[in-house]
């Protein structure tokens, strides 16, 4: 809670006051290109052509080892990978449970409210990593002599420090207390409680120890407990109804109790926080299966529960005849099953893993002084290299930093239309949330974003909300591979079409928008930044005048971050973007920048100016007028091979580490600057039977639309409904480019170059031969490569 005092005084006071992939360059004549090979992308993502993968390199690479979801031993089934599931596989009963909502109890705070209150806090030693009781999985499965019980943690740095306690039987309506001053109650027959290899079994009866003793095995790398319970201790089989319930929290080796909150301030060894005298230990509780979808950790009705210190509406019952006969049951439609449409949040794992659980304050090269981040509200700094301070909504994690969610286990929210996919696949919008804003913050009504895209009869898309590893790091590092990650994820589990793809977000989100549509403009059809900053990072209040400055002032602003510069390589791709004429975040300068250059350049775009009420930054993008967006966004449909390519490079954007280099853009690819400035390269092939798209008349209109409501959030469970308007008042200003003019295909290609150095250009996409005429113009020495036209690359200027 000192937290929270520091963040308030200090925001209350300003805001009143103030890679590629081979060339494989052959040997034949330059007449006849060779083709490199390479591994076939995932079904459903953008595929590699001739060799060239299109996007990032993170998007392409197959799924990576987890651990966490590894099966060893007697344990065989699949996990569900959907929070808040239960299934039967393979002889084993599944509860899969979701990541960072190990927030014990309390009130059910909403965004911003979150990033600064956390009723319960963790001891401050690193090794709980702020996460040491956050349960991933919990399964069940009958042996020969026994009850095999397998817990996995999202973070294990030490199997001593957290401890779980599985109920197991019981009665609705009759509570026992659990053991080991754990402070709650719950319906149960016997307990059985583990941590590190040991544990006891307790009559929930009596509160007396049995005399058995469960088998406890801990395998840190998977950070799995498995725990053996006698048939001599509790016996289910034959049963078809048992209850089980399990939650966990802190272990106090030397008292062998649970670690309980102390009500204030955590310590190096004790918990802080706690609503009452006498809170309940627990952290996470399982079979949580009726969390609602519109609250960020899915947590609201554990903190209710955990703060009565009754965990007895968490369970599940168990059908130990459907284990003993191996049934297979995803129970759909059944409360708990794994459902085939709607909202669903879904786990994978991440090719990163800097450090387990969540990022803490000694990690290096965190958040700047002053600054501000979801999972740490206000930082006091962090050792490393950003000692300055500055005030600012989260900050670029580039390769050398922590993110805020650091586990290799990630998590993101889809809407999954009720029809069934086109034969192509689904199309996608991948959304990116504002400031620390997770997925589940803008699920509300009937008619949110996601349901409003989703459903669309002509184009049914799935809707991904990203978690971008805490939506405070501005697409940089792995924060932005996180972005791509989840793509993949989604194209392995659901038909998609390759080249229906949308990625729009709000905010600091729309920014993260901005950047990654711009540097990667071939993987995407439509770009939707909804009253998107120019500048990583930013703070309100300050960011009309400090984001506007060629020097930095009260925000220290990441070197080459702004993306209005970088709007040449949307020639291609279509944008809406929407801005407020009296926004009270993001001042109307910020994003009239954008729409200037829009005007004056000839891209095809969209660019709504909100009036009145509906300009507020928090309403703009939340007031149920998504049918603006939903008309315009049509069947996002990607540019595959377009007869002009214009690309800026921006190599201070570059995050090797994190797969993130944008050096490539339709058949152009091996695009590098002779310095770490920027660079722009523009080619337009002769080779197509059109010529490049002629610049039209940009239009602009006054309109207003109504709405279905306003939302707010009030910071405490249910958002604020606000009364529909009766019109929203907008300006549009646009302009569609369509086809350019008809022309006799020529084995030309003519090139711009600005502080570009080498490039590769793939002469088949571009539909000129390998002995294609060059036209070169360049303010510095240029090398040249046709791909697959052997012979090496040729130099100019």
């Amino acid at each position: 809670m000192a937290r929270f005092r520091n963040w308030i005084a200090t925001f209350g006071a300003l805001a009143l006051g103030v890679a590629v992939l081979p060339n494989g360059v052959g040997a034949e004549s330059a007449a006849t290109p060779v083709r490199p090979m390479v591994e076939s992308t995932t079904p459903g993502l953008p595929p590699a052509i001739n060799g060239v993968a299109p996007g990032p390199e993170i998007l392409h690479r197959p799924p990576p080892r987890a651990p966490q979801f590894e099966n060893t031993g007697v344990w065989k089934a699949e996990p569900t990978k959907v929070c808040m599931t239960s299934a039967y596989r393979a002889g084993e009963f599944l509860y899969q449970d979701c990541l960072w909502d190990d927030n014990g109890g309390g009130p059910a705070y909403r965004w911003w409210y979150y990033t600064a209150i956390r009723t319960y806090e963790y001891p401050t030693n690193p090794a709980y990593r702020n996460n040491a009781a956050d349960l991933v999985e919990v399964r069940l499965k009958p042996l020969d002599d026994a009850t095999a019980i397998r817990v996995t943690y999202n973070t294990m740095t030490d199997p001593n420090l957290a401890a779980v306690t599985v109920a197991l039987g019981g009665t609705e309506g009759q509570p026992a207390e659990a053991p080991h001053s754990a402070n709650t109650k719950m319906p149960a027959h016997v307990f059985v409680t583990a941590h590190g290899t040991e544990g006891d079994i307790v009559d929930a009866a009596t509160g007396q120890a049995r005399p058995e003793r469960p088998a406890v095995t801990a395998d840190v790398e998977r950070r799995q407990v498995e725990i053996r319970v006698p048939y001599s201790a509790f016996d289910p089989r034959g049963n078809p109804a048992v209850r089980v319930a399990a939650a966990a929290g802190l272990w106090d080796a030397a008292g062998q109790r649970y670690l309980v909150p102390n009500g204030g301030q955590a310590t190096e060894s004790e918990p802080g926080g706690g609503t009452s005298g006498r809170p309940s230990a627990f952290f996470n509780a399982a079979f949580r299966y009726d969390e609602p979808y519109d609250s960020a950790w899915r947590d609201h009705l554990q903190l209710a529960a955990i703060e009565k210190s009754d965990l007895s509406p968490f369970f599940a019952t168990v059908d130990f005849t459907k284990l003993a006969a191996g049934v297979n049951d995803d129970m759909d439609g059944q409360r708990g099953g794994v459902p085939a449409t709607g909202f669903m949040s879904m786990l994978f794992a991440s090719h990163f893993e800097k450090n387990q659980g969540r990022r803490i304050e000694s990690d290096p090269n965190g958040p700047r002084p002053l600054s501000f981040s979801q999972q740490n509200g206000m930082s006091r700094g962090s050792p490393g290299k950003n000692q300055r301070p500055g005030l600012a909504f989260g900050w670029p994690c580039r390769d050398d930093c922590t993110p805020d969610l650091a586990g290799q286990l990630q998590r993101y929210l889809v809407y999954v239309p009720k029809v069934a996919p086109p034969p192509t696949g689904y199309a996608t919008l991948l959304w990116l949330g504002g400031y620390a804003i997770n997925a589940g913050d803008v699920v509300y009504g009937e008619r949110d974003l996601y349901r409003s895209v989703g459903d669309r009869p002509d184009n049914p898309t799935l809707v991904v909300g990203t978690d971008a590893r805490g939506a405070d790091q501005w697409a940089y590092g792995q924060s932005g591979a996180s972005n791509f990650e989840t793509w993949a994820d989604v194209a392995r589990r659901f038909k998609l079409d390759p080249n229906k793809t949308a990625l729009g977000g709000f905010s600091s989100g729309a920014y993260s928008a901005n950047k990654l549509t711009l540097t990667f403009p071939d993987v995407f059809g439509k770009a939707f930044p909804c009253d998107g900053l120019d500048v990583a990072p930013s703070f309100p209040t300050q960011n009309g005048v400090a984001d506007e400055l060629p020097f930095d002032t009260t925000t220290v602003h990441e070197p080459g971050s702004r993306v209005s510069e970088m709007l040449p390589s949307r020639r291609n791709q279509s944008v809406m973007e929407w801005a407020g004429s009296t926004d009270d975040f993001i001042p109307y300068n910020i994003t009239r920048r954008r729409a200037d250059l829009y005007a004056a350049g000839d891209y095809d775009y969209e660019f709504v100016t909100w009036h009145g009420i509906a300009s507020g930054h928090l309403l703009m993008c939340n007031n149920g007028t998504w049918d603006i967006l939903t008309k315009w966004l049509g069947d996002m449909k990607r540019v595959v091979d377009p007869v002009q390519v214009t690309y800026v490079r921006n190599p201070l954007m570059d995050d090797p580490g994190a797969g993130l280099v944008g050096n490539r853009a339709y058949w152009l690819s091996g695009i590098e600057t002779r310095d770490r400035a920027l660079g722009t390269i523009d080619v337009v092939s002769g080779g197509f039977d059109t010529g490049p798209a002629q610049r039209t008349h940009q239009e602009t209109e006054n309109l207003s639309i109504g709405s279905d409501g306003i939302y707010l959030s009030t910071g405490f469970d249910q958002p604020d409904r606000r009364p529909a308007l009766a019109e929203n008042l907008y300006t549009r200003e646009h302009r569609k480019v369509g086809s350019g003019p008809a022309q006799t295909p020529s084995d030309v290609l003519t090139i711009t170059a600005k502080n570009i150095g080498a490039l590769t250009i793939d002469p088949e996409r571009a539909k000129v031969s390998c002995n294609a005429r060059l036209d070169v113009t360049s303010d510095g020495p240029l090398s040249i490569t046709l791909l697959g036209c052997g012979g090496g690359p040729r130099s100019f200027g």
